[in-house]
């Protein structure tokens, strides 16, 4: 077993501490995500044999913290005729699939998608929804003998997420039709027989393919019936271009859901896609996303190992000014990250000089009745890189990193959508962790988020405020 969270050897000057990344592989989408008998487990889609796409399966690391994650050996692995495909985890505590020991405390089931490769003898190029169950708390895996257990003979029917509906008494599958923009709702008794329950489509939503959709259960603020959130990715059709991850707000009765509000971005970063919740959590849901873009992943300078999973991030959700409800996230930050408060006034300072290799997380108000910048000045001399905390004329906040970088990178995707606090001229509250190559950004209390890779690799990090710029 491997754990990320050693000092990495200064040749590897990008891999983040506290950020879950692959050993030494490709990662993409976060799956199976599951808190069981105290434990984190976060599954992914992985290539075992290169830094890029392809083979896909299911790497697996495991945490106690959420902060520290150790690897483990591939759980799902591709075969000739099958890549393992994005899905989820459940805890059958039941039995109801009759997977597990009886007399014993259930099997995990995880439900994935088959890709059935152009090798497959039978449904070459279809993608189908399969499960395979676990009886020793995630370690080892079964395939099912009887897979798929629900297919639409389509190539892009895909990323299927279950949970139990307690209502009903069922098990409900969200899934996608990709190229169709509909989000398909299926119900079982067993986690074996799936029967079709509802179709969900929004015109809000018209990226170029809807990815990994999830609903979660969320308390209502002021309490009465839980509310839920809807959460799907597009790529593209990102908020800040490329591939990213929007939540719609609304209504589920077991069966169908019903969108009460407009869709409004998960991150306003370029590298949040793909974002999922962990089963076996009760009360505010917690995420995890992919922290990389669709629009060059493959470009990303960390070969041999290339991703990582942004900060995971608790949901709520609170009573807008008009009485509607919206989502607000919470980073789950490392206690080990050293922090530091900032007075960040209108004036120009330097306000610290601090190890660009270690994590560090910056706490502050920026003050947004005027333009200014907080930023975050790597190395000195001819290998200076900013990554910039910038406040407009009108008091939105963009994350700006385009000279953060020691090489030039994704030069098309530089800034964060801008942010507009919902009262101009007040300060705003930031919470802002630097973790290597991975940057989480909480502003306003948790009403917008940003995730975005910079590649700096500087041994320090100058942090100063220039109003002029």
């Amino acid at each position: 077993m491997n754990s990320t969270s050693p000092p990495v050897a200064l040749t590897d000057v990008h891999r983040p501490r506290f950020h879950l990344t692959a050993e030494d592989t490709w990662m993409n989408d976060p799956n199976g995500l599951i808190r069981h008998e105290g434990m984190w487990h976060a599954f992914f889609q992985n290539n075992p044999l290169g830094s890029t796409w392809g083979n896909m399966s299911w790497g697996h690391a495991v945490s106690h913290d959420l902060a520290t994650w150790t690897n483990l050996p591939v759980a799902l692995p591709f075969s000739e005729t099958e890549m393992i495909f994005s899905g989820s985890i459940v805890h059958d505590a039941e039995n109801t699939s009759g997977l597990g020991t009886p007399g014993g405390d259930g099997p995990l089931v995880a439900v994935y998608t088959s890709a059935f490769t152009p090798s497959h003898p039978t449904t070459p190029g279809i993608q189908a929804q399969s499960i395979a169950f676990s009886q020793d708390g995630g370690t080892t895996w079964t395939f099912h003998a009887d897979n798929p257990v629900l297919t639409r003979d389509s190539e892009n029917f895909r990323d299927p997420k279950v949970f139990f509906h307690r209502e009903s008494s069922r098990w409900v599958m969200v899934t996608v039709e990709a190229l169709d923009h509909s989000v398909h709702f299926h119900v079982s008794d067993d986690l074996l027989a799936w029967e079709p329950a509802s179709v969900f489509t929004h015109p809000g939503l018209d990226g170029g393919i809807w990815e990994c959709p999830d609903l979660l259960r969320v308390p209502t603020p002021g309490g009465g019936d839980d509310s839920w959130v809807l959460v799907l990715s597009t790529n593209p059709g990102g908020p800040a271009g490329g591939s990213g991850t929007y939540s719609l707000v609304g209504r589920f009765d077991g069966r169908r859901f019903a969108a009460d509000a407009s869709p409004q971005p998960v991150d306003l970063g370029p590298d949040c896609y793909a974002a999922v919740s962990f089963s076996g959590v009760e009360g505010d849901p917690v995420l995890m996303g992919w922290m990389n873009n669709w629009a060059y992943a493959e470009l990303t300078p960390t070969d041999p190992w290339r991703s990582s999973m942004t900060l995971p991030r608790t949901l709520h959700l609170e009573h807008a000014a008009d009485g509607t409800l919206q989502v607000v996230q919470h980073l789950v930050i490392p206690e080990e990250i050293r922090t530091l408060d900032l007075e960040v006034q209108d004036a120009s300072a330097v306000l610290a000089v601090l190890d660009a290799e270690a994590p560090f997380r910056l706490r502050g108000e920026l003050p947004t009745g005027s333009s200014h910048r907080l930023v975050l000045r790597f190395g000195d001399g001819e290998r200076e890189g900013d990554l910039v905390l910038a406040v407009d004329s009108d008091g939105r906040v963009v994350l700006d990193r385009s000279s953060a970088h020691q090489e030039p990178f994704a030069p098309e995707h530089t800034h964060s959508l801008p942010y507009a606090p919902a009262q101009a001229g007040a300060t705003l509250s930031f919470d802002l962790v630097v973790d290597r190559s991975c940057v989480d950004l909480e502003l306003d209390g948790g009403r917008a988020l940003i995730s975005q890779q910079i590649f700096h690799g500087a041994r320090t990090v100058t942090v100063l405020t220039d109003p002029a710029a």
